[in-house]
């Protein structure tokens, strides 16, 4: 907004500046050609004038030439002497109109030519009548020479007065024009001057102006130069400043322990702030302690070392003045000080400034830099130091939180440890007597189920048909339980048996599997198409056969009664982490599985349905599961109700036996 004023007001000054000239040219333009067209004017009717006097000349003449040639005609009678005459009398008439046209802006001069034009005509008139006479030789009345003699003087004297008055009129327009020469001369002149003056004066008025505000721009460009040169040296500042605070920082971030935290920030803020010596003193003020964390020397030995114990009195004369900053700018005439200041005035120090370290208005310590020069910190050097002061209570609260934490860290991770000891001890008892107790299980239940059948083979005629039920039921609870028993221990087997990775051929697994399911496939009639080629996987072979053997068992036995089991087998291959891996399918034609219980089926003893209806045990699934984590493997199912399930294990595809058999525990479950 400043600077626009000025600039409109230059704006105005140059328009006036250029339409002025212009101006004064035009109004001298115009004078001067009225000037110009004033004196044509008058010199033009000088000329009419001329042309008049000459026109009437030229009638004079005629006359003259008209009567010369009469006179002499009436004299000899001889034809040529009247040629004169008649050549005048042919231009006489015309040049009388002329001279009448010629003047007929004045009418008294007018009127003359119309006097000298009858008068020719009177005289004319008496002319003929005697050129006829002579011609018959007959003499000429002197009354009639008196007539035309009279006549001729009259028009003489007619033609004399004309010429006169215009000799009047040319002689006065040449007056007219001399005066309007010298007229034009002088006011051009003066018009010229009154014009240069003009514009000299407002030439003169402008080059002042332009000085003046040229003047003015080169002070206001020499004072925004200073003032930017001013901001450019307090950026500069700034700048270093601000990059000395940032190296700090990462210092104080890429420090974890509290020594090294303080050293570097010391060495950093050294850039922008001059002292020769410093130190951070930690306080604990239940205690009324302090120690020095922490110090930095440019010249001389350290006055207060690190591992420095001192007393929280040893810093302040009073405890409430260690909540503020102090700066002391001559210790050599400071009357009174605290201990910490007369040891740095004994070793040559002469100013010193200590800011507290505050974390959420609480005092855990304090900064203190000293100089050997007098008021060697002025209030930029203040304000760094209290910035400095900030971070570095901060980051010792950060150290402090994050010791504490580690601490927790390391208690928690301790408890972990021996709780999960105590869970793997427990785990080992209770499938260690899980085990113990199927194994015990089996062999009363083999009796039992053996006297039972002793029983109703021996003594089954004597027993009625309740009797007979009776050792049915008991004989098929201890099948059941039997089975149960035998998958309690497969799994618990699965889990302690140390497991040994072998190229395995899926085809003979797959084939020792339906030889195990003989009887329940030829039970429902079960349609099974195996693919023709099962590529090899590295798995352990018993576990592998068992992990099939109840995938297919469960497609045979989880399918509506009165529809016949289709199970197709086949095999695909797979990459992942540039691994090869093999995953083999099963898909069925049962109940299939609702997508909230595809999850469950997994787990130990979950069931979906009713012995009643699907008996089992609710192990078998887990079985697989168990079995494939421990080879490294997966298992999933893809399943709808009623649409069937189409369950897959994936195993890594088979190596060479030279190979190291390794395996990679990540399943390639990405991959789908």
């Amino acid at each position: 907004m400043i600077l626009i004023v000025p600039q409109t007001q230059f704006r105005r000054r140059l328009t006036r500046a250029i339409a002025l000239p212009i101006v004064l040219l035009l109004l001298l333009s115009g004078i001067s050609i009225w000037q110009t067209t004033r004196l044509l004017s008058a010199l033009d009717w000088v000329d009419h004038t001329s042309r008049v006097i000459s026109q009437a000349n030229s009638a004079q003449n005629l006359l003259l030439d008209m009567e010369t040639g009469f006179r002499g005609y009436l004299l000899t009678g001889e034809q040529e002497f009247l040629e004169p005459y008649e050549q005048a009398n042919r231009l006489i008439e015309p040049r009388l109109e002329e001279l009448k046209t010629l003047v007929s802006d004045n009418p008294s001069q007018v009127e003359r030519v119309v006097e000298l034009t009858a008068s020719f005509q009177r005289w004319e008139q008496q002319v003929l009548p005697a050129i006829a006479r002579r011609q018959r030789g007959e003499l000429e009345p002197l009354s009639d020479l008196r007539g035309r003699k009279q006549i001729m003087d009259q028009m003489r004297q007619q033609i004399a007065e004309f010429i006169s008055t215009e000799e009047r009129l040319r002689s006065q327009r040449s007056q007219t024009a001399q005066a309007t020469t010298q007229s034009v001369i002088l006011t051009s002149l003066l018009l010229a001057a009154g014009i240069g003056a003009m514009l000299a004066y407002f030439i003169y008025r402008q080059i002042l102006w332009v000085s003046r505000v040229y003047k003015d721009a080169l002070q206001t460009a020499q004072l925004r130069t200073q003032e930017a040169e001013q901001s450019a040296i307090s950026l500069q500042r700034s700048a270093r400043r601000l990059a000395a605070l940032h190296d700090i920082d990462r210092a104080i971030l890429a420090a974890e322990l509290d020594r090294p935290l303080i050293g570097k920030a010391l060495t950093k803020m050294r850039q922008v702030v001059k002292f020769q010596q410093a130190f951070v003193a930690i306080f604990d003020l239940e205690a009324e302690t302090a120690q020095v964390l922490a110090s930095n020397s440019q010249v001389g030995e350290l006055a207060l070392p690190v591992g420095t114990r001192l007393t929280v009195a040893d810093f302040a004369l009073e405890q409430t003045m260690l909540n503020g900053v102090r700066y002391v700018q001559n210790l050599s005439t400071a009357e009174t000080c605290p201990p910490v200041l007369v040891q740095l005035r004994a070793q040559g120090f002469l100013s010193c400034l200590s800011v507290p370290l505050r974390v959420d208005h609480t005092l855990v310590g304090e900064l203190n830099l000293a100089s050997t020069e007098p008021a060697a910190f002025d209030e930029e050097a203040q304000e760094i130091a209290f910035e400095v002061a900030n971070q570095l209570a901060i980051a010792l609260e950060q150290t402090r939180l994050r010791t504490q934490l580690q601490n927790y860290a390391a208690l928690l991770e301790q408890r972990v440890s021996d709780r999960t000891a105590q869970l793997e001890e427990t785990n080992q008892e209770l499938e260690a007597f899980t085990y113990s107790v199927s194994h015990d299980l089996r062999a009363p239940l083999r009796t039992i189920h053996g006297f039972a059948n002793a029983l109703l083979e021996d003594c089954g005629e004597q027993l009625d048909d309740l009797g007979r039920n009776y050792i049915a039921s008991i004989m098929e609870d201890a099948a059941q339980m039997n089975g149960l028993i035998s998958d309690l221990l497969n799994y618990s087997r699965l889990t302690r048996t140390q497991i040994s990775l072998q190229p395995t051929k899926l085809a003979e697994v797959v084939e020792d599997a339906l030889k195990q399911l003989t009887a329940q496939i030829q039970e429902r009639q079960a349609q099974i198409e195996v693919a023709a080629a099962l590529p090899g996987v590295m798995a352990h072979r018993s576990t592998l056969i068992q992990a099939v053997t109840n995938l297919i068992g469960n497609a045979i036995k989880f399918v509506e009664p009165t529809t016949q089991p289709q199970i197709d087998i086949f095999a695909e291959e797979t990459y992942h982490n540039g691994r090869r891996w093999i995953r083999m399918w099963i898909v069925d034609n049962g109940i299939g599985i609702a997508p909230e219980h595809q999850e469950r089926v997994f787990r130990v003893f979950e069931r979906l349905h009713g012995a009643e209806s699907y008996p089992g045990t609710g192990i078998g699934l887990a079985i697989v599961r168990k079995g494939l984590e421990r080879m490294g493997g997966q298992v999933g199912v893809e399943s709808q109700l009623g649409r069937g399930s189409r369950f897959w294990i994936a195993l890594p595809m088979a190596v060479p036996p030279s190979h190291n058999l390794t395996h990679d525990p990540t399943p390639p479950n990405s991959s789908h």
